[in-house]
């Protein structure tokens, strides 16, 4: 509207028109129905739509009634003006769907048909529901971790097909020292026969044991719609299963470090010697499904010892056997027990318990600690000895007389000569006889006789006798059973090294030949190196 100059006002849109009328006015000042023509602003006349009606007059409204070629009604809510966007959102969504069939997402557009070789795959779930099954009693058995994510699941041949492959990706799943990013297995499908829906049975274990990374993952679908975890999922490698109480194990033990013990770990019988090099505690022992912890309080012992021949005086092989404070042996495979054999074993016990090596070899039983290496009580000490053989002794001159019924008796000079002297426990293949406890020995020793320059042979032991430096005396014997043989032996502490051979005395002779060196004597010392 604009204002008059005589202060009333006129409607815009109404020219020439006032309150009282106008030439072309309505009454009242509002003009109904089209305005009067205006040429176009290309200067043509409008033209009328082909096939249109022409209206006709409006009905008669009531006095006040809203009439809709007016407008809008008061305060009614106006129309929404039209979104210039539109055209780009139903482009971009056009574009979308390209995106996922490009990459592959196409599979979520499939829907739940599962096709094999061409057949419809009957009742998936079942096949799915077996495979975890399967899956559960693999990782069970095995020792393995598995997670609220863990499943199974077929996969496509390809993005654009329905067919799935003839086995089941099923994971994550992790075993002992297992990789986090390869945490999947395969179970192998079998389909059923004949022509019409297929289904499947599924292989209680895994085509291959161990696991592979995810590959993939866009074409692996399941019934119910889930998809694998990210990575492993919350899964961590478990650790290794407990061994039973009392568990053994062979070697070798490449990952345990093991220390020569401190004092000497060696015992020696007719056939073997052993020797333990090594000892050591471990945590845990191999890897993967063969790794083990000890059981519940205890630990694992792990040992390395070495076989020889023994003293040389028997050819069968020892028997070997581990203990625990004395009880529950456990035998060593004798394809182990072999001369210049270095067997690693471990036992799992209490960490207090008195762990041994048991080695029967013949009439001895002697053990080895398992635990620091200690030789036990019974052992034989004298074959573990280093040093064994007495320095040379020089021959010695005695004047003596020999006499026999119905001859003349004659003196001569004997030359008595202690050739050897070894400290030994076994003295010889016919000898039985044995040193009278295992700390004790026999010193063997080997003399010569010659009357002048007759050889009387072996000296008798009656001739001999031994003192110690404490004073002791220790007579001779013979040790050989055999009467026409002679072996002359004294009883020693096992770790002798020194004591004076006394010869003398008189002796009858089994043929009646007496020889009598009265009242003479020779004194021969003898060392033995210590070790």
């Amino acid at each position: 509207m604009t204002e008059r100059g005589d202060g009333g006002w006129q409607t815009w849109g109404n020219p020439g028109g006032g309150p009282g009328g106008a030439p072309g006015g309505a009454p009242g000042g509002w003009q109904q129905g089209p305005p009067p023509h205006q040429p176009g602003w290309d200067g043509r006349e409008p033209t009328q739509q082909f096939g249109a009606v022409p209206a006709g007059p409006p009905p008669a409204l009531p006095q006040g009634a809203w009439n809709p070629a007016q407008g809008p009604a008061p305060w009614a809510p106006r129309p929404a003006p039209r979104s210039r966007r539109t055209p780009l959102l139903v482009g971009g969504a056009a574009l979308l769907v390209l995106l996922l069939v490009g990459g592959g997402l196409f599979l979520l557009l499939r829907g739940d048909d599962l096709s094999y070789a061409g057949r419809a795959v009957a009742e998936p779930q079942r096949a799915i529901d077996d495979g975890e099954a399967a899956l559960d009693a693999y990782v069970a058995d095995r020792g393995g971790a598995s997670g609220d994510d863990t499943g199974c699941w077929y996969r496509f041949l390809s993005a654009d097909t329905s067919d799935v492959q003839d086995d089941l990706v099923c994971g994550p799943v992790l075993f002992v020292d297992g990789d986090p990013s390869a945490t999947y297995l395969e179970f192998p499908l079998t389909p059923s026969g004949g022509g019409g829906d297929v289904t499947f049975d599924v292989a209680t274990e895994p085509a291959d044991p161990e696991p592979q990374p995810l590959a993939d993952r866009e074409l692996l679908t399941r019934p119910d719609g889930r998809t694998p975890p990210d990575g492993a999922g919350d899964l961590t490698a478990p650790e290794p299963r407990a061994a039973d109480p009392g568990f053994t194990a062979d070697g070798p033990f490449d990952d345990v470090q093991l220390e020569a013990p401190d004092g000497p770990a060696t015992l020696s019988g007719a056939s073997a010697r052993v020797t333990v090099t090594g000892l050591g505690t471990a945590d845990r022992v191999d890897t993967g499904d063969d790794a083990r912890r000890p059981a519940d309080g205890e630990v694992f012992r792990v040992f390395e010892y070495t076989l020889e021949r023994g003293e040389g005086y028997a050819d069968d092989a020892p028997l070997l056997s581990y203990t625990v404070d004395g009880r529950d042996e456990v035998p060593v495979d004798p394809s182990l027990v072999t001369p210049g054999a270095s067997v690693q074993g471990l036992l799992s016990a209490p960490e207090d318990a008195d762990v041994r090596l048991v080695v029967v070899d013949g009439e001895n039983t002697q053990t080895l600690s398992l635990v620091d290496g200690t030789p036990g009580a019974d052992n034989l000490q004298v074959t573990t000895r280093s040093n064994r053989t007495a320095d040379p002794v020089g021959p010695q001159q005695i004047p003596g007389v020999i006499s026999a019924p119905g001859r003349v008796t004659t003196p001569f000079t004997f030359t008595v000569t202690v050739q050897s002297a070894s400290l030994s426990w076994f003295a010889g293949t016919n000898v039985t006889a044995r040193p009278s406890a295992p700390d004790r020995a026999f010193l063997v020793i080997d003399t010569d006789l010659v009357a002048d320059t007759f050889s009387a042979g072996e000296g008798p032991p009656q001739y001999f006798s031994l003192t110690l430096p404490d004073g002791t005396v220790v007579p001779a014997q013979d040790i050989v059973d055999d009467p026409a043989l002679v072996a002359t032996a004294f009883d020693v502490p096992a770790d002798f090294t020194a004591g004076t051979i006394t010869f003398g005395g008189v002796f009858t002779y089994p043929d009646g030949a007496t020889v009598d060196f009265q009242p003479g004597t020779l004194s021969f010392p003898v060392t033995v190196p210590a070790g």
